[in-house]
């Protein structure tokens, strides 16, 4: 610190120069208010990025998807569906007898394929507008986890019993393009315990695949008065 003379023969002290600090000329609350900006800011980058991240994710599902459906057979070509059975009767035969061991994976092993479903059926089964709308794959997810709770109160009741099948009859019958709806088929069964005669009715409906003559059921639905 230096000092400089006055007429009055006394000193004072000089002022020396100082550089402003950011606080000096903006105050503590603005400089507050920049590092809460700069935090929202850092925060908007980040939810940006896993929108983006989450985007990619969707991206390469639905490539997934159309990989799965593409390169698959029409519905009037005669490949077999996967996993179908030779008739309609065949089918109620292994329902019975899934249901008697309580075999759960046999029983959903009787069910159309996904691939199937989204690629060779979707167009044959949708002939509502709101179906199509709704997309193959989100009718598929709907239908699995319907399908699924079906199965389930099936086995609760009627796994474990010693059920022979004596005939299957569908409720109603529709044709369209290549594929023939054989809807709530009914299946008369009798117990081998106690001989009781009685009506199961527990399929939704069964698709037969007209040109190859193979049959699958799109799902399980139990109802009242089985």
């Amino acid at each position: 610190m230096t000092s400089t003379g006055h007429a009055s023969g006394r000193s004072v002290p000089a002022i020396e120069p100082r550089l402003a600090k950011p606080g000096d000329l903006l105050g503590p609350r603005v400089v507050a208010a920049a590092c809460v900006l700069c935090v929202l800011v850092g925060g908007l980058v980040s939810v940006l990025a896993v929108e983006r991240a989450g985007a990619a994710e969707a991206a390469e599902a639905a490539e997934a998807v159309e990989e799965s459906v593409s390169g698959v057979d029409g519905v009037d070509d005669d490949a077999p569906l996967r996993g179908a059975s030779p008739s309609l009767t065949a089918i109620g035969e292994a329902v019975v007898a899934g249901l008697a061991a309580e075999d759960r994976d046999a029983l959903a092993g009787l069910l159309v394929d996904r691939r199937d479903f989204e690629g060779r059926l979707f167009e044959a089964l949708s002939n509502h507008p709101a179906a199509a709308q709704m997309g193959p794959a989100l009718l598929w997810d709907m239908q699995t986890r319907e399908g699924a709770d079906e199965l389930d109160r099936a086995l609760r009741e009627y796994g474990g019993r010693p059920l022979t099948l004596r005939s299957v009859e569908a409720l109603a019958v529709e044709r369209r393009q290549g594929i023939v709806i054989h809807r709530r088929p009914r299946l008369r069964v009798v117990d081998s315990s106690n001989g009781e005669v009685f009506s199961l009715q527990i399929l939704g409906s069964v698709i037969e695949h007209v040109a190859s003559g193979s049959f699958v059921l799109l799902t399980y639905r139990v109802r009242e008065g089985s």
